[in-house]
Order: C-alpha cells, then sequence, then structure tokens
C-alpha cells in the first residue's frame, strides 16, 4: 500500500475505440469480437456536433459508420484528423461497387485509413480494426524520421527537432510545415496551402498565412531574412528548399 491506501501495483489501462455511428446494431456486432481486448465506446452521430468531444487519451481508433460518404462526412474525418493521429476506420453503407470505388478513393484523401462497408461481416471489420491498431503501435515503436538538413520531422509525432532540439510548434504551425515539406521542393499556392492546413475555403485571407510563416520562420530558420526551408515564390506562395532523406 502507499501513503492513500492504494495499492503500488501498476494500473493496466484499457485501450479505447471511439464507435461513431448513427446506430447500435453494428457496433454491438463489433463489441462480441473486440470486448474482451478493448472498451469500447458507442457515440451517436448527430448533426452539428463536434466529432471529438467523446475523444480521450486512451482512444487508439476511431471506427465511423455512415449511410454514404458525404461532403459533411469528409469535414467529420478533417476534424478529427486535425486533433488526433490515431488510425481512423470508416464503415459505409455503400451498395454498389461504382460507390464503393468512388467512396474509397474520397475517403482515404480526406483522411480515413481504412474504408470498408456495411454488408461485410462484423468479424471482418473487427480484424480490420486491429490490424490498424497493430500497424499504430508498430509506427510509434518505430517512428519514421524525416531529415531536411538540420531539420528532423517525425510526423506520427507530430514532432519538430533542429540541431537535435525540438522546436515547439503548434498544431497550425507544424501542419503547415508537413503540408509544405512532404511537397520536397514543389511550389505550393496559397490557395492550396489554406484549403489544406485550414480545411476551408480560401477567401485569399494570405496575411494570415504569412503570419504563421513568419512565426514559423522564427522558429526553424538560422537567418529569417533569408530563409532556407521555407521560401517565397512571389506572387504565388511557398515551397521547402530542401529535400528528404528518411530513416
Amino acid at each position: 500500500m502507499n501513503s492513500n491506501g492504494m495499492s503500488g501495483e501498476n494500473i493496466t489501462v484499457t485501450q479505447k475505440i471511439l464507435f461513431l455511428s448513427y446506430r447500435r446494431e453494428l457496433y454491438e456486432e463489433i463489441c462480441y469480437f473486440l470486448a474482451g481486448e478493448y472498451d469500447i465506446l458507442y457515440h451517436r452521430i448527430r448533426e452539428n456536433e463536434n466529432s471529438t468531444a467523446a475523444m480521450d487519451e486512451n482512444v487508439v481508433l476511431c471506427m465511423i459508420e455512415m449511410l454514404r460518404f458525404t461532403e459533411k462526412s469528409a469535414e467529420m474525418l478533417h476534424e478529427i484528423r486535425s486533433k488526433l493521429s490515431i488510425p481512423i476506420l470508416l464503415i459505409s453503407g455503400a451498395r454498389t461497387e461504382k460507390t464503393r470505388k468512388e467512396e474509397t478513393v474520397h475517403a482515404i484523401r480526406s483522411g480515413a485509413d481504412g474504408y470498408l462497408v456495411s454488408t461485410q461481416s462484423a468479424e471482418e471489420i473487427a480484424a480490420e480494426a486491429t490490424a490498424l491498431i497493430r500497424l499504430q503501435q508498430r509506427i510509434k515503436e518505430q517512428p519514421e524520421v524525416w531529415t531536411y538538413g538540420e531539420l528532423q520531422i517525425i510526423p506520427d509525432r507530430r514532432q519538430v527537432f533542429r540541431k537535435g532540439q525540438e522546436i515547439s510548434l503548434t498544431r497550425i504551425e507544424f501542419d503547415l510545415v508537413y503540408y509544405l515539406a512532404v511537397q520536397n521542393g514543389r511550389v505550393v499556392t496559397y490557395k492550396e496551402l489554406y484549403e489544406a492546413v485550414w480545411h476551408s475555403e480560401y477567401l485569399f485571407d494570405d496575411e494570415s498565412i504569412m503570419a504563421h510563416i513568419h512565426r514559423i520562420r522564427r522558429k526553424l530558420e538560422a537567418d529569417r531574412k533569408h530563409p532556407f526551408y521555407i521560401q517565397n515564390v512571389y506572387g504565388v506562395g511557398y515551397r521547402f528548399g530542401c529535400c528528404c532523406t528518411r530513416e
């Protein structure tokens, strides 16, 4: 016992899966296959509700069941992906092969890590969920490191280092650095950058982008007047001035 009268033994924290859906039927079937390994939380999807409200630090996977993948579905994925780095498995009620193919591409591009249809068995869906969790755990154990000169980016941990020292970045700052870095020197327009990072329509708000880039340069660049990493392409946008080597 410790001084509080509690046992000194380590407490095992159960990993959680968040299941977002408009109905409970599939959730209950999934529980049959996964409840022994994970604590599965059901949260009903409601219009205009914050999809990340039910999240906590022990959630290792988000499963989303919906009738069809729509623009609102894409917005939900963007919202979750902007705040959390856990895998997202989408389960659609698509009925035709044509719809399934179209939705698969749209969903993956919008941030989903896997796409299945609700006509597949609950056992198949549970197996895919387990595989995504295992993959995420392996990534965390051996994270990929992207090196750009003196700069190192660890995408899955949302960390940036310069000369071995971690640089503190806000969510928007990291997303800007990450998006420019993955282009490996390709010029990114203001419009593309704004829509990719803010996930909203571009309204020619270049000043907001420039203000964030200015703050990032203060943290990353040795000489802000002659930036090495984030370079201006005047009248167009920005490019990352150094190509990547990956470890």
